[in-house]
């Protein structure tokens, strides 16, 4: 009788492992939801109901703006427009930037930069946007590094970048979804041949001739 109860009862614990050892394989192979998404990045500070302030250094990529009684003066990741004058100072940087648009001459790169400045404020006085900073200074300057959302939920970068009036040139970062810097910029590369195939801003002007070669 003991040995039957024995045999029984070694039968059960049989039984509840080969249970535990389905259970686990089960939940080893069963369909998993996806992992959820990155949390977004809680250091951005939101500044909402900016609005764009009148400034002689006001330009497409830079522009200054009043906010609960303050005024800031902002700088956008990702991009850099074309200076919209000419001085020795940013010579070697017009110079930079008409290459990256093909070989435009300097005066021509100074109209897309002059573009670009009103583009940027016809859209930051007549659309409502937030901006979101984390007070990132820009080097050797008042400037803080900033995200500019518009109601559309595009980024201002990509707009610039959509008009061809800028080039993908300066500091990014992690963007507030939690979104990769590196794949932001793959983003906006993405739009950048868009608007270099539709001869968008500077991708449609003119290009200056090679120099001849001298035989």
């Amino acid at each position: 009788m003991k040995r039957r109860r024995s045999h029984l009862t070694r039968n059960l614990w049989i039984l509840v492992w080969l249970a535990v050892a389905l259970i686990q394989a089960w939940d080893h192979f069963r369909d998993k939801p996806a992992p959820p998404p990155p949390e977004p990045d809680g250091s951005y500070v939101v500044l909402e109901n900016a609005r764009l302030v009148d400034d002689s250094g006001n330009d497409g990529d830079s522009f200054k703006i009043a906010h609960d009684g303050g005024e800031h003066v902002m700088r956008l990741y990702f991009v850099d427009c074309p200076e919209k004058r000419q001085y020795s100072l940013v010579q070697n940087r017009l110079k930079d930037q008409s290459g990256y648009f093909g070989g435009l001459s300097i005066p021509q790169t100074v109209s897309v930069g002059l573009e670009a400045k009103a583009f940027t404020e016809k859209l930051l006085k007549e659309q409502q946007f937030t901006v979101k900073t984390r007070w990132e200074p820009v080097f050797d300057s008042q400037r803080s590094y900033a995200l500019v959302i518009f109601d559309d939920r595009e980024d201002l970068a990509e707009k610039l970048v959509k008009a061809g009036l800028c080039r993908i040139h300066t500091k990014g970062t992690r963007m507030p979804d939690g979104q990769a810097e590196f794949d932001f910029e793959h983003h906006l590369r993405e739009l950048e041949r868009e608007a270099k195939a539709a001869k968008r801003g500077a991708w449609g002007k003119p290009k200056r001739a090679p120099p001849k070669s001298k035989l």
